[in-house]
């Protein structure tokens, strides 16, 4: 056999590049993500069933040798229950907001010194207290339910 000589202007010949796809015996599927798909479930319910569904994808995938498409499943999981921690973060800070702006309108509006007289309620009105009516009665009310 005789060699035909290559040229030194043309580059080393090299194995051709493998694809991403396929992965090695060695190589570890990507992380599941399981952790993340249970904190959207304890946190934003409705991104659970995706985040589920990705992290089930995850091994799958990478069995198949689309390692790309298990990263991405595994990367998914994750992204989504961050989502799913701050959009709870965000819906629990707006309902302290709520709360406070309730609680500060109660305070503000003079709640408990005006409204339901509640401090008329006894024996004097005719209350069960005083043998007045027991079921029913027009005095059985306190005064302030009438307007």
């Amino acid at each position: 056999m005789t060699e035909t000589p290559t040229p030194e202007s043309s580059p080393p010949q090299t194995a051709p590049p493998q694809v991403a796809s396929t992965h090695s015996s060695q190589e570890t599927p990507p992380p599941v993500h399981a952790g993340w798909a249970v904190t959207s479930l304890l946190f934003f319910w409705p991104l659970s069933f995706s985040a589920f569904t990705h992290a089930f994808n995850v091994y799958p995938l990478w069995a198949r040798g689309d390692v790309a498409g298990a990263q991405a499943a595994s990367d998914r999981v994750r992204r989504l229950g961050q989502i799913s921690l701050w959009l709870a973060g965000i819906l629990l800070l707006l309902l302290a907001i709520g709360y406070t702006v309730f609680v500060v309108a109660l305070i503000t509006h003079g709640y408990g010194h005006h409204h339901h007289h509640f401090h008329h309620w006894g024996p004097q009105n005719g209350g069960p207290q005083n043998g007045g009516p027991q079921n029913g009665g027009p005095h059985d009310m306190p005064r302030g339910f009438d307007h």
